[in-house]
């Protein structure tokens, strides 16, 4: 049985280096010396096997006083010792790798919360920006520009229509359905079929003055102003005080090149509420008219 002479580390077999250091290891049979000379010139280390020169005190493998007994500074063989350090360099790496690996994953959901705030920040903007938290006076009629009339067709809502279209044929008495229909025309630009499914709803429903009033607008995008002042003054005869009624009346006859009765009706949806969007946008038409 062999000890390895760096490390005392025993040996079961034949190797040309330690397993445990990686000394290399040097057979008897490859000794300088032959065995007689050996146990004259060389003294074996009882704890450990190792073969000591003679005027050594301690095993210089092991510690171990080779006159008897452990020497003081030796607490465990080296081979032990070095297998705690192994162990606690191992321990101390893998701790190592575990912080560098927490603070990566730390790092990686900064970047992700970032990136996750920044996207909704921006897409708030976007909400605001397109008027979504925009409080508009009434919410189901529209509200007339005073610039010249748009008649250009909205692509986006044809998809929409074709398939409410198809709903109403197949159920022709689908009254809210064919109200939806004629917001989604006009809406698309597309004024004269707005107007054929707005009167539909109005024959069965004449005092609704928000579709009246949506109707009006189609009139008026069609140049009719006329007819669509008469259907606004209908829709306030309902409707009293119709604020958003008032205004789409100021700015059609605005258009219209009534200009005194504009300023009326700019004045009468004022007085109604000077504080709402309408009231705003009627006291401006006035400023600037």
């Amino acid at each position: 049985m062999n000890y390895c002479a760096e490390c005392g580390f025993k040996l079961e077999g034949e190797f040309k280096f330690c397993p445990n250091c990686g000394s290399k290891i040097y057979s008897e049979n490859t000794s300088s010396v032959n065995t007689e000379s050996e146990s004259v010139d060389l003294v074996v280390c009882k704890n450990c096997g190792e073969k000591n020169p003679k005027e050594n005190s301690e095993c210089f493998s092991c510690g171990v006083s080779l006159s008897g007994g452990r020497n003081k500074r030796q607490g465990k063989p080296k081979q032990g010792m070095k297998k705690n350090d192994r162990k606690k360099s191992a321990s101390e790496n893998f701790s190592n790798d575990k912080n560098v690996i927490k603070e990566e994953k730390v790092l990686d959901n900064k970047k992700i919360l970032i990136i996750s705030s920044a996207i909704v920040v921006v897409f708030i903007f976007a909400l605001v920006a397109s008027g979504v938290f925009d409080s508009g006076v009434n919410e189901n009629v529209s509200q007339l520009s005073d610039q010249t009339p748009n008649s250009s067709v909205n692509l986006a809502n044809l998809e929409e229509i074709t398939q409410l279209e198809n709903k109403i044929n197949a159920n022709p008495d689908d009254l809210e359905s064919i109200l939806h229909l004629g917001h989604l025309q006009q809406d698309a630009g597309l004024s004269e079929k707005a107007i054929i499914n707005y009167k539909k709803y109005l024959t069965k429903f004449p005092e609704n003055a928000d579709a009246r009033v949506d109707m009006a607008i189609c009139y008026y995008n069609l140049g009719d102003y006329t007819t669509a002042i008469s259907e606004i003054e209908t829709a306030i005869k309902y409707q009293p005080k119709h604020q958003i009624a008032y205004l789409n009346l100021g700015i059609v006859n605005l258009a219209a090149k009534n200009i005194e009765a504009s300023k009326a009706w700019f004045k009468k949806t004022a007085e109604l509420d000077p504080n709402t969007e309408a009231g705003k946008r009627a006291q401006e038409l006035l400023s600037s008219h």
